[in-house]
């Protein structure tokens, strides 16, 4: 089914007023999850809130709690979310880091006791949309076994990179071949992942998201090669931000939540002037697109300018929502 923008907003809203969050909060929460599932990120918009308000009722997150600074250095800073709501914050964080680039050319915020951000990919887009190179990323709960083991001990970690292109170029990856939302979006619609997504019970690889989703062996991506990055993203996080790694949030934290984020913004227009940064990257763009194709029907992919169409799509025909989770909503 398809419903409108204004609808899936004022349902996200309802909610979350139902749950004691002040009108504010829940203005500017609600719709950063309509823009999330309008944008195509569906599983990490309209698929997640239940989760998210699951652990809101719980008490991991604090709506009316405000993301403090705790130390400043040029252009690095820490700061701590005090468990506020995690997407508000990411937004809060990642508009920092383009205060801090537009005074120091880099900016780089550290986050600790941060909830989940729902769509990493939206802070990047954030920076790109206003000239910047944005990238950060966040660290988990342990939900992947690490390269040559069985049991989880690393986190999914996702990664994004957005550039200012025309469209906008933005990788926006999990560490696994498949986040969870992804087997989530898969399984609903009663098909398998594309490519393997994790093991079996008796560690042959599969394409099968209910039985990945059931026992937690997702396929790091790029194997040990993904294993690894999550490991070193996991580092740098808590380092720079004095907070908890994937370790301790498994081992302290009954759930997912205080976990450690990084936003950086660059200006790159003090480094290139407008008309030659736009050469560039029209040039590695067509370079890339005109390769000869390996299926003369399907097109060369570049990161991220699938959402250009998607939103483009959903804005005229409406959002596509499963009819699963919209009565789960409309239960809430």
């Amino acid at each position: 089914m398809r419903v409108s923008y204004s609808e899936l907003k004022q349902e996200f809203k309802r909610v979350l007023l139902a749950r004691g969050v002040v009108e504010e909060t829940a203005e500017a929460c609600a719709e950063m999850f309509a823009d999330t599932t309008q944008a195509g990120a569906y599983s990490h918009g309209v698929n997640r809130f239940p989760r998210f308000i699951q652990q809101l009722e719980k008490g991991d997150i604090d709506p009316t709690a405000k993301a403090t600074k705790v130390l400043s250095l040029g252009a690095i800073e820490q700061w701590d979310a005090h468990q506020a709501i995690g997407n508000l914050t990411a937004k809060e964080m990642m508009d920092r880091a383009m205060a801090l680039a537009d005074q120091h050319g880099i900016g780089v915020v550290a986050l600790k006791n941060a909830n989940h951000w729902m769509r990493g990919g939206g802070y990047g887009w954030q920076a790109a949309e206003k000239g910047y190179i944005g990238v950060c990323w966040t660290n988990s709960i342990a939900v992947m076994p690490p390269w040559g083991a069985k049991e989880c001990r690393i986190g999914t970690n996702p990664l994004i990179i957005a550039i200012p292109s025309n469209p906008i170029t933005m990788v926006d990856m999990s560490c696994s071949m498949y986040s969870y939302g992804m087997l989530e979006v898969n399984r609903l619609a009663g098909r398998q992942t594309f490519v393997d997504a994790g093991f079996d019970d008796d560690g042959n690889l599969t394409k099968d998201p209910a039985t990945i989703e059931r026992n937690k062996r997702l396929l790091p991506m790029g194997y040990w090669k993904g294993s690894g990055l999550s490991i070193v993203l996991d580092m740098i996080a808590t380092l720079l931000s004095n907070g908890l790694s994937v370790a301790e949030v498994t081992e302290e934290k009954d759930d997912e939540y205080c976990v450690s984020q990084v936003f950086i913004a660059i200006e790159i227009d003090c480094l290139i002037d407008g008309k030659t940064k736009d050469e560039k990257l029209e040039k590695i763009m067509d370079y890339v697109k005109t390769a000869e194709r390996a299926d003369p029907n399907v097109e060369v992919r570049l990161p991220g300018h699938e959402f250009t169409t998607i939103l483009a799509d959903n804005r005229e025909n409406g959002i596509p929502v499963d009819d699963s989770v919209w009565a789960k909503l409309k239960s809430l």
